[in-house]
């Protein structure tokens, strides 16, 4: 028995062996298991974090694409929103003038026509000496006004295009030898403008304007035309094209007080076909103070004052398409003083009265402006450009004599529809005026010398309205609308009948 024992004595032992590996096979086993298992969940937890960053960032993105498409969707919204208050009124005007000018003798001119396709024209005199009557001549102004109020910021702007057919005659170029023109059409904006008022709710709020400005159509001229002025400042004191800032402090009910500080500048001049007493301004820059008050004058009166500085004044006269600010320099400054008083419903009736009155004092520095001719020939100044005539007022320094002006007028209405209307103004030998935007066809404020004006409007239809009108212009002196020179003695009439037909909506 013990032989036996000892005989499997080994043959267990390997088989406790053999259970020990199997367990221990067993165990390796089930610890591969166990890693397979996590690294089978590693990569699922990978793979999870892979899609869920890809999930995220494509939600980033959609969420941008979102939020662009929002914002564009609210910018057209917005865009919308403000187009849809914007307020757009058109205005178209007609007009039919026939002019007839006559002059005598200019004081010291001798202008003599030269190399004139007419034969019969040459070695007459150019510049006075002759009387004209023009053909019929048209004009076709469209405006398109627009404006809207969005928080605390008002909006003013205006597009302009004019078309006349003052080519071959033109009525500003006033010689025997008239000289052609490019076609007369234009087109602009001449106001662009915002509002903003500080403190609105105040009782004396202070507005600040800035863009291009409303410094032309100024009172009394809103008379004439059957409207409301358009300008901020008395016309025969300043009505010019500007860009710059305004001021506005409310001072008491109905009482203003303004600060303008601007850049003037000139409309092209096919936009004033027919005004010969201007001059295209190049440059000057203007600073201006100004008021005006409602008064229990006499019926509804509009009291308004200003003193206006033109300094550092560049310009050159209108005289033709060969005329430009080539030779032209800064002469100095300019100040004009003006007062004058609207009164409506004057004595409690339908008639409309005004009187306007202005005084300049200019204040040369020495330079020169020349449009003198010493070639007669070639037609051309001493620095070869061309030039206006060979007498001297074409030529010299800023004015050096103080002027004045006055302006008066009234209108009746007849009926509600139907009113007419007398206008006087006159210049002195020195008169300058800053009217170079003037809306007046003929600029007869910058006038040295006598403007008698009638006329009758009928307003036939509720937006519809014509005007029938007739105007004279005595001519004393040279250089009407001119800032330069020496003015010499003239005499010379312009007779002009007009008929206008417009459309305001």
């Amino acid at each position: 028995m013990k032989k036996i024992a000892l005989l499997l004595l080994p043959l267990l032992l390997s088989a406790s062996q053999d259970i020990d590996v199997y367990k221990k096979i067993l165990e390796l086993e089930n610890e591969i298991k166990l890693l397979k298992a996590q690294v089978e969940e590693n990569a699922q937890k990978r793979q999870s974090t892979h899609t869920s960053v890809v999930t995220i960032k494509e939600q980033v993105e959609q969420n941008t694409r979102s939020i662009d498409e929002d914002t564009t969707i609210l910018e057209k919204i917005e865009t919308k929103s403000i187009l849809d208050k914007v307020n757009f009124s058109p205005e178209i005007m007609l007009r039919f003038n026939k002019f007839h000018y006559t002059t005598g003798a200019i004081e010291g001119e001798n202008t003599k026509i030269y190399n004139n396709s007419n034969p019969a024209l040459n070695g007459l005199q150019r510049r006075d000496e002759f009387s004209k009557d023009f053909d019929l001549a048209a004009s076709m102004r469209f405006r398109l006004n627009m404006n809207f109020t969005l928080e605390d910021i008002k909006f003013h702007g205006r597009m302009l295009y004019m078309n006349s057919t003052q080519s071959n005659q033109r009525i500003c170029i006033l010689s025997r030898d008239i000289k052609s023109g490019t076609p007369g059409s234009a087109f602009d904006v001449d106001r662009a403008y915002v509002d903003y008022t500080v403190n609105k709710t105040s009782s004396t709020p202070f507005t600040l304007s800035f863009g291009i400005l409303p410094t032309s159509g100024g009172t009394p001229m809103q008379y004439g035309q059957n409207k409301k002025r358009s300008s901020l400042f008395p016309a025969l004191v300043f009505d010019m094209n500007t860009y710059g800032v305004i001021g506005t402090q409310k001072i008491a009910q109905d009482t203003y007080a303004r600060l303008v500080l601007a850049k003037a500048y000139t409309l092209r001049p096919n936009f004033y076909p027919y005004q010969c007493n201007r001059e295209n301004i190049d440059n000057a820059d203007i600073i201006g103070i100004y008021g005006d008050s409602k008064i229990n004058f006499l019926g509804n009166s509009l009291l308004s004052f200003g003193v206006n500085i033109m300094h550092d004044l560049k310009a050159h006269p209108y005289l033709g398409p060969d005329i430009d600010s080539s030779n032209s320099s800064n002469l100095g400054t300019i100040i004009t003083y003006g007062l004058g008083i609207d009164i409506e419903k004057f004595q409690d009736s339908d008639l409309t009265v005004f009187a306007h009155t202005a005084f300049t004092t200019p204040h040369a520095n020495n330079k020169r402006d020349d449009y003198k001719i010493t070639n007669p020939v070639a037609g051309t100044t001493d620095g070869g450009y061309t030039g206006f005539t060979e007498a001297d007022y074409a030529s010299g320094p800023m004015l050096n004599k103080n002027s004045y002006s006055v302006y008066l007028g009234l209108k009746y209405d007849v009926t509600q529809d139907i009113n007419i209307g007398a206008e006087y103004n006159y210049g002195s030998k020195y008169w300058y005026s800053g009217t170079q935007g003037a809306e007046d066809m003929y600029n007869k404020l910058a006038l040295r010398g006598s403007a008698y004006e009638a006329y009758t409007s009928w307003q036939f239809h509720k937006y519809l309205n014509a005007k029938l009108g007739y105007l004279y212009m005595q001519e004393n002196y040279t250089g009407s609308g001119w800032h330069f020179g020496e003015p010499a003695k003239k005499d010379a009439q312009q007779n002009i009948g007009y008929l206008n037909l417009e459309a305001r909506f």
